[in-house]
This record gives structure tokens, sequence and C-alpha cells, in this order.
């Protein structure tokens, strides 16, 4: 049903023929999806490396966008994951997030 509401909401970026139910729940191949094109795009994460959901769940908060609620991840378990990750882009979005 997941998967379903997903691809219901985001036509407008673009093909979504990797977002499948077997894929989405099943698939540990794939982790994260992409739809669109940089700078207008969305990624859809499966998971993320340093972080667990339940904990990072319980200190992310809303924040309102353009008037449009979404839930933003704490700035301190953002970081945990760009370490984690430890990708050449992360590591430059570290030099920012840490000032």
């Amino acid at each position: 049903m997941l998967v379903l509401n997903l691809a219901l909401c985001l036509p407008a970026v673009g093909r979504m023929d990797d977002l499948t139910e077997y894929n989405f729940l099943e698939n540990n191949n794939i982790d994260v999806f992409t739809f669109g094109r940089p700078p207008v795009s969305i990624d859809i994460m499966k998971s993320v490396k340093g972080l667990e959901f339940e904990n990072t769940y319980e200190n992310s908060f809303i924040a309102e966008v353009d008037g449009i609620k979404i839930r933003v991840v704490h700035k301190n378990q953002l970081i945990e994951a760009k370490r984690a990750s430890n990708r050449p882009k992360d590591k430059d979005d570290l030099e920012h997030l840490e000032d």
C-alpha cells in the first residue's frame, strides 16, 4: 500500500519504473529511489547508513515549507549519517553542517 501511495503522489517528478512493491519491500540491492533530476529531484531512501529508524523518527521534527508540512531529520543525526556514508559529497556537506 505504501508503494502505491508513493506512486500516486510522485508522477510529476519523472518515471518510477523501479518503484515496485518487490523492490521497495524485498529487494536489498536497491536502497534509494531517485525521481527527477537535480536540482528538482526527490530521493526515497529505504535505509540510511549510520541511523536507526526508531531513534531518528523520535528525534525528527515537523517543519512547514511553503505551506507544506514535512518531517525533518535532526541536524545531529544528519551529521551522523553523512559521517557514516563517508562519500566525498557528504564530507563536503559536513564542513558546512559542523560550523
